[in-house]
């Protein structure tokens, strides 16, 4: 049975069509990923490897290959799993494109054991606020501790709610953003789990945007340690809480 988070693959059709090369209608190699994120990443690599010879990196959520490229191109032996075959198909036609060498697997978040690897570094592509119910969240944390070697380090990157008094439900003005912190789009009659009907529409759960202590606390539960943490605002969206995490 389908889940919400297999929406991302229509999704990833449309972007193809009008001719992106990724997320945020980006157009060209240049134009994927942002300065602040690919900065954040690199500063981290530098700090907890000190030789990325014979290092293996996961980017989960990978999409088009935005941060598994940045990996790759930093010595890590990557390997990217994403939901949609359409983003995994496009990200290996760009690692051709710049002769970069990367494992892409269209696969799911919620059974990583089922690549039968291990890894030095995860990475999360803002994988985790696309899934949504707590089920799920506690799934996917458990799936990538088993996937983590001893000593390995795993890097958070999702949006939260922001630090400022915002009203995130005006942010997105087309779509719903209710009290359990679920940011839901409008949606055609289906049996997709995750799909429910209010006041006579149909509507697809997108994402879970909580606040920062509460995927802390997630965290912690989950028996991960937060070695350090930063929140990044970011104006009319929500924040990025970025963690490192043991």
């Amino acid at each position: 049975m389908k889940s919400y988070y297999h929406a991302h693959e229509l999704a990833y059709q449309q972007i193809k069509s009008k001719g992106y090369v990724g997320w945020g209608n980006a157009k060209s190699l240049a134009e994927l990923g942002d300065a602040k994120t690919n900065e954040y990443l690199d500063q981290k690599i530098k700090k907890y490897f000190t030789n990325t010879e014979n290092k293996s990196a996961l980017d989960l959520g990978c999409g088009t290959g935005t941060t598994a490229f940045a990996l790759a191109k930093s010595g890590f032996k990557t390997v990217g799993v994403d939901i949609s075959e359409t983003a995994i198909e496009m990200g290996r036609d760009l690692a051709h494109q710049q002769n970069i060498e990367i494992q892409f697997i269209t696969g799911d978040v919620l059974d990583l054991k089922a690549q039968n690897q291990k890894f030095d570094l995860i990475y999360d592509s803002h994988f985790l606020h696309c899934i949504v119910f707590e089920k799920d969240r506690k799934k996917v944390f458990s799936e990538i501790k088993s996937v983590l070697k001893p000593g390995g380090v795993f890097i958070l990157d999702t949006m939260v709610v922001p630090n400022a008094e915002v009203d995130l439900s005006k942010m997105f003005e087309s779509l719903r953003f209710d009290q359990d912190f679920i940011l839901w789009h409008k949606s055609k009659p289906s049996t997709d789990r995750g799909i429910v009907e209010i006041e006579g529409q149909h509507w697809c759960a997108q994402r879970r945007i909580y606040p920062a202590e509460k995927i802390m606390d997630e965290i912690v539960a989950a028996g991960f340690k937060i070695h350090e943490k930063q929140i990044d605002d970011q104006q009319n969206e929500p924040s990025m809480l970025r963690m490192v995490l043991f």
